[in-house]
């Protein structure tokens, strides 16, 4: 069996792994739900959150509040197409989790995705589609969206029983590619962090504009992780 979207209990070597029912028809299912709560980001009416000012586009806390709301909203009341509440959770802003040694259980990725049903052996807490976004842009570069958000990934402290996860990031007209950027950083860069997360970024099969990058983690994790990469570009120079 593939491993490519699966399921392990990285604690217990007599279980193998498990297909998730977050294949790859509901990865893409969700790559456009985020783009469709996307487009509405700056007109959306919001009711839990403060109303959207430009200066949002610079907050990467407040973007993903809304982006949560807004997703939720269509959810409920089931109005992106095959996005719906028969089939998926409430999406979780800054959901806790255990890292692959549980040294800690205060670990939140910004969004996690759970689907109702569950596989036989799928533990239905920490098989998830976790997310974590940053900003990236000429300015910043990819070093936070590297260090810290890749990296914890890769590190086991996000996703470490699932061989997948999301980086999402708030990119800007001019810095929109992640296959073009993320090579150019990881060329330059020195960190530990960096070195560990390096990899090819190549345009996957899950949906238009969603990139992906092959990682090796170190047990007691799920031995191979695929990250997805999915930048939204805002309006700004």
């Amino acid at each position: 069996m593939t491993q490519e979207f699966c399921f392990f209990h990285p604690r217990d070597p007599d279980k193998g792994p498990v297909r998730s029912t977050l294949n790859k028809r509901s990865l893409k299912i969700i790559v456009d739900a985020i783009g469709s709560a996307w487009s509405e980001i700056d007109s959306f009416p919001y009711r839990k959150s403060k109303p959207f000012k430009p200066a949002d586009y610079f907050d990467e806390d407040e973007l993903t509040t809304k982006l949560a709301e807004i997703l939720n909203d269509k959810l409920t009341n089931n109005s992106i197409s095959r996005f719906r509440k028969e089939n998926f959770q409430t999406v979780v802003r800054d959901g806790k989790q255990s890292t692959s040694s549980l040294n800690s259980s205060e670990q939140m990725p910004d969004l996690t995705f759970r689907m109702i049903q569950c596989a036989p052996g799928e533990d239905r807490e920490e098989s998830a589609l976790f997310v974590e976004a940053k900003l990236v842009s000429e300015t910043t570069g990819c070093r936070q969206y590297v260090v810290s958000g890749l990296f914890r990934f890769v590190s086991g402290k996000y996703a470490p029983q699932v061989t997948f996860g999301m980086m999402l990031g708030y990119s800007t007209t001019k810095f929109k590619d992640p296959d073009l950027h993320l090579h150019s950083y990881y060329a330059s860069a020195s960190s530990e962090e960096a070195l560990l997360c390096a990899s090819k970024v190549v345009l996957g099969g899950i949906a238009k504009d969603c990139f992906e990058s092959t990682h090796s983690r170190q047990t007691p994790c799920a031995p191979e992780f695929k990250a997805l990469h999915l930048w939204l570009p805002r309006p700004v120079d």
